[in-house]
């Protein structure tokens, strides 16, 4: 059963289309890659299903109910967690601090009863906390919940953004190259922990992704996007032989 569903996305910049009549779906429970080369729309895709961008046409549903319709805020409510090209964690925070900050989106607390600390307030923190601390000892991370996150390395923080991403509790996450920058023994890390993930939390999970052994490792299937339009859509062995596939990444005449 469809999870999400892309259907007929248009978006323009000004002359610039980023996204032309884009359709696919993801099932439920299965890893998914989105690829293609630089341009191709694959961030502009998951700024629309995060509602960073508004597309001008087209239906994007998640679990049957039109995300376009709701706010920012309330996509991660509905469900919807992800992580970003550039990490955007907060340096002078601890790693519990910040991904106590992913389930903030959860809360129903309000701007007074935060500010005047009444008891409520209190006690979400503390199971804030307590799930935050959780989450990082699945992804064994608990021995650095009291660090800074401006002194860890790169692999790692990106492994704090997922657990971030995890503490909203979606049931489809979305991965923006979360391999950019990483050594070759970290993205073999992460693949596995894409899979244990996606198992433990009995999640969804659409990837982007331009290292392609990762992809190919990891995937279920496999959407292949250019200039905006899908070009393929496969199992990871098949659209890899796909002769249109080939000509987008290689620049070769068909």
């Amino acid at each position: 059963m469809a999870l999400l569903e892309v259907d007929g996305v248009g978006l323009e910049f000004g002359g610039i289309r980023a996204l032309d009549d884009l359709e696919f779906t993801v099932e439920a429970g299965e890893i998914c890659a989105l690829i293609g080369p630089n341009g191709a729309g694959k961030t502009t895709l998951f700024n629309c299903v995060s509602r960073v961008y508004t597309p001008q046409r087209g239906s994007i549903r998640f679990d049957g109910r039109e995300l376009l319709t709701l706010p920012p805020h309330r996509v991660a409510r509905a469900g919807v967690g992800r992580t970003f090209q550039n990490l955007a964690l907060f340096p002078a925070l601890t790693v519990l601090q910040n991904v106590m900050v992913g389930a903030y989106s959860r809360g129903r607390g309000g701007a007074w009863s935060d500010a005047l600390r009444l008891p409520g307030v209190a006690r979400r923190e503390r199971r804030l906390a307590r799930e935050g601390s959780e989450l990082l000892e699945r992804l064994s991370l608990d021995h650095l919940g009291d660090q800074p996150a401006s002194d860890l390395p790169y692999g790692t923080l990106k492994r704090i953004e997922i657990a971030r991403a995890l503490a909203s509790q979606p049931r489809l996450l979305l991965l923006d190259e979360p391999a950019a920058g990483l050594t070759h023994s970290e993205v073999e890390e992460l693949g596995g922990t894409i899979r244990q993930i996606r198992d433990d939390f009995e999640l969804t999970v659409l990837l982007v992704e331009h290292h392609m052994p990762l992809v190919m490792s990891i995937s279920d299937r496999v959407v292949v996007l250019d200039l905006g339009r899908k070009l393929a859509e496969g199992t990871a062995d098949a659209v890899s032989q796909d002769p249109q596939v080939i000509a987008a990444y290689l620049g070769a005449e068909l």
